[in-house]
């Protein structure tokens, strides 16, 4: 792998998990998650596990698995959130 395909994996990394983050913070400020669809999250965690996959059979690719299991990882415990705070809210 080159110098410059390891550079951009990993910016593309950072931006890539940086996307999840607002929404997990907003989420844990506010103490709500209805406004967040189930079936976005479902698709980014298939989306996801198809990279992943991907990035294995591409010759073990770093960056990629790297950032998949870093967003699977986030997008789960966003479904953990929406399920707790959907749960709370409904009382």
């Amino acid at each position: 792998m080159s110098t410059e395909t390891l550079i951009a994996g990993t910016i593309a990394t950072i931006f890539t998990v940086s996307m999840q983050l607002p929404q997990i913070y907003h989420t844990i400020k506010i103490k709500k998650a209805e406004d967040i669809s189930m079936s976005h999250l479902i698709l980014c965690i298939l989306n996801h596990i198809s990279w992943l996959i991907y990035a294995i059979l591409d010759n073990i690719n770093i960056p990629l698995i790297i950032c998949d299991i870093i967003c699977i990882i986030l997008t789960s415990f966003l479904i953990c959130l929406k399920k707790y705070y959907d749960r709370i809210n409904m009382v």
